[in-house]
C-alpha cells in the first residue's frame, strides 16, 4: 500500500502518545489478525480460559475510557516487545516483530520525532514503580532496584496518588530531563499491594528459561492489572500469577479492536 505524506508534529508532552496511537492504527489496519493473536498469546498469557471469558464480558460493560486504556496498554506491550509467532499449522506464515514491520522497509511513514520516540520505546521493559514526587515533579521509584526517575504527567495516572503503584514503561530521548510513560497499569495502595510487590520481586530474581515456565515482570504486572477487571477482583488479589496461565488459549476476540475489521 502506498504510504501517505504526513505533516510534521510539534514536540509536546503527548508526543510519544501520538506516535503510539498512529503506530497502533497502522498495525491494526494491516496486521489486525496477527495483533489480536499476539494479544491473546502474550498480553493475556497469565489468564486461564475462564478468566479470559470473564474479562471480555467485563470489558464490554465498562466505559469507553476503560476500554481505551485496556487497548492502549495492550498495544504498548506489542509495540515494545511483541511478536507474531504462528503455530505450525499456519503453514508458510513466518514469525515477525511488530516493531520491525512498523519501522522497517515498507512501514509507516513517520515524522522524525515520531520515529525517535518509537525507536526509544522498542525493547523497553515494563517495570513496577511506586509513585512519589520530587520538588513538585512526578517521580517514580522502581520497586526492585529503588532507582528513581522523573516523568511527565500522563492522563491515565490521574486517579493515582503518591504511594500507589504503577506498572509502566518509562521512555526518554537523549537530553530529555523527564521520561514519558507508555502504558499505565495502576494499582491503588491497599491489601493486595504487598503480594504484587513480592510477585514482581520473585519474577525479577527467577528469570525463565523457556516459554510458559514462569511469567516475567511485565506479564506479572499485566496479569494482576487484568484481574482487577474481573467480578471477584476484590477477593482475588494478584494471586500466584508467577506461573503461566493457559498454554493453549482459544482464539477469541477481546472486544472489537479499533480498525481491525471482521
Amino acid at each position: 500500500m502506498e504510504q501517505q505524506q504526513v505533516a510534521p508534529l510539534s514536540v509536546g508532552l503527548d508526543a510519544l502518545g501520538r506516535a503510539v496511537e498512529r503506530a497502533s492504527g497502522w498495525l491494526l489496519e494491516r496486521y489486525g489478525e496477527e495483533v489480536e493473536w499476539a494479544i491473546e498469546d502474550q498480553f493475556l498469557i497469565g489468564l486461564d480460559d475462564q478468566e479470559r471469558i470473564d474479562l471480555e464480558e467485563q470489558l464490554q460493560a465498562r466505559s469507553s475510557r476503560d476500554q481505551a486504556i485496556f487497548f492502549a496498554n495492550a498495544m504498548s506491550c506489542l509495540l515494545a516487545q511483541g511478536r507474531f509467532e504462528p503455530d505450525a499449522e499456519e503453514g508458510d506464515c513466518r514469525s515477525f516483530s511488530f516493531a520491525d514491520k512498523l519501522l522497517g522497509t515498507g512501514g509507516l511513514l513517520l515524522e522524525v520525532t515520531e520515529r525517535r520516540w518509537l525507536e526509544a520505546l522498542v525493547g523497553s521493559r515494563l517495570q513496577l514503580y511506586r509513585i512519589g514526587s520530587d520538588n513538585g515533579s512526578t517521580a517514580l521509584e522502581e520497586v526492585t532496584s529503588r532507582r528513581q526517575v522523573l516523568v511527565e504527567p500522563h492522563p491515565a495516572m490521574e486517579p493515582l496518588e503518591d504511594g500507589d503503584l504503577v506498572g509502566t514503561r518509562v521512555v526518554a530521548l537523549e537530553g530529555e530531563t523527564a521520561g514519558r510513560l507508555c502504558g499505565v497499569f495502576g494499582f491503588p495502595a491497599g491489601a493486595a499491594e504487598r503480594g504484587l510487590v513480592e510477585l514482581v520481586e520473585t519474577a525479577a530474581t527467577h528469570p525463565r528459561s523457556s516459554r510458559g515456565e514462569i511469567l516475567g515482570i511485565a506479564e506479572v504486572v499485566a496479569t494482576a492489572w487484568l484481574r482487577s477487571f474481573l467480578p471477584d477482583a476484590s477477593t482475588r488479589g494478584p494471586q500466584a500469577v508467577v506461573d503461566g496461565g493457559s498454554e493453549t488459549p482459544g482464539r477469541r476476540r477481546i472486544l472489537e479492536w479499533p480498525g481491525s475489521g471482521d
